[in-house]
């Protein structure tokens, strides 16, 4: 018996495994509709072999970059050779060094001599880097739960990617595809962590009802509000992809706002759960009134963290734009009913007050379940 269950993670494991491979093997075909052709071009990792020639001078703007011209020799990864002119701008400031990688673009149209730009830099081993540093951190402290949720989280990536992307691009339900994302992550993710177990279960139920919460809610106020999807920056561009994909842009923002909650009210409704059980232990005769309480006192200590995590998120991915807007010298009532404000509200509140919800759901359901009566 202690053989099967000790093979019984591991099967798991491998089977998810198995999964996302399949996943990045044959993904999802998507509609092949482009809104521009790029055959031509394509990017190439490239070392800069040497700095023939620049004429650079100090932004007058202060802002501390280097603007003018570069003329480099970079040696290609097929081993070619090519002369880039590297020009320097405030916005396009790609200053580059000898031993250099880079990317570059090339721009190869028929019959005609291709042209070579320098893209950006070339990050692909400092972002490998990050992410080895970050597994590092989850197997050290998390060990064998550190693998799984890394596990976790690279599955719903690849879903999300190979999956749920090209389904939405070729005109599938985006509030269908929203709960299929939000019901396998949370289900993959419990269940590694706490395998076939009621704890397993009871988790999953309680993410999915605050994940109701936070649609029920967006579902009333994106009504009040008027928010139908076409009011974001990317609304012209989905809109002419729709007119070839059948994509639906009414409800990308209601799919959004249940992918942008999962996290949190997971966290949320995971930890009350776990907490409520080790109380539960701890207790000679736990009762389901007193379990019920102590969830409420831990819920209301994470609540003020986890929602000042939600809104801090919010305010650092606004920065920028708010203070274009400031510079515009926006009036408050102009700002609050702009669409770029109140779409950002509307999602960061629903999901906020999806994790507060999530609180006194958690702590009846583990009261019910961790009671004695429960037991």
């Amino acid at each position: 018996m202690q053989f099967v269950r000790n093979w019984k993670p591991l099967l798991l494991e491998v089977l998810v495994l198995l999964s996302v491979l399949v996943m990045i093997l044959h993904p999802v075909q998507a509609n092949s509709y482009r809104r521009y052709a790029n055959d031509t071009i394509h990017y190439v990792r490239g070392q800069v072999v040497r700095v023939v020639h620049e004429e650079l001078e100090d932004s007058p703007l202060g802002t501390g970059q280097k603007l003018g011209i570069q003329e480099l020799q970079v040696e290609l990864t097929d081993g070619q050779a090519i002369p880039i002119t590297n020009y320097l701008t405030e916005t396009h400031n790609v200053l580059t060094k000898e031993g250099q990688w880079v990317v570059v673009c090339v721009d190869a149209p028929e019959n005609t001599q291709p042209y070579y730009t320098v893209y950006n830099y070339d990050r692909t081993p400092a972002l490998a880097a990050l992410i080895l540093v970050f597994l590092a951190f989850m197997l050290l402290v998390g060990r064998r739960k550190g693998f799984d949720a890394a596990l976790a989280i690279l599955f719903t990536l690849v879903f999300f990617l190979r999956v749920t992307l090209p389904t939405l691009y070729s005109g599938a339900s985006p509030v269908a595809m929203g709960f299929l994302v939000v019901i396998l992550s949370t289900a993959v993710t419990l269940t590694l962590l706490h395998g076939f177990t009621r704890q397993c279960a009871l988790g999953v139920g309680v993410t999915l009802l605050g994940e109701l919460a936070a649609c029920l809610l967006f579902g009333l106020f994106s009504g009040l509000l008027h928010l139908t999807g076409f009011q974001t920056d990317s609304a012209e561009g989905l809109l002419l992809i729709a007119q070839s994909t059948g994509l639906q842009v009414r409800t990308l923002l209601f799919a959004g706002t249940m992918v942008s909650a999962l996290g949190a009210v997971m966290d949320v409704a995971v930890s009350v759960l776990s907490a409520l059980r080790e109380v539960a232990l701890a207790s000679p005769d736990p009762k389901r009134k007193d379990l019920f309480r102590a969830g409420i006192r831990l819920g209301q200590d994470m609540i003020g963290t986890m929602s000042n995590t939600l809104i801090f998120a919010f305010t650092g991915g606004a920065l920028a734009t708010m203070l274009v807007f400031y510079s515009y010298g926006i009036q408050v009532q102009q700002l609050l009913s702009s669409d770029y404000l109140t779409v950002e509200l509307a999602q960061g509140l629903c999901s906020t007050a999806a994790v507060v919800l999530t609180v006194p759901l958690a702590a009846l359901v583990g009261s019910a379940a961790y009671s004695r009566k429960g037991k």
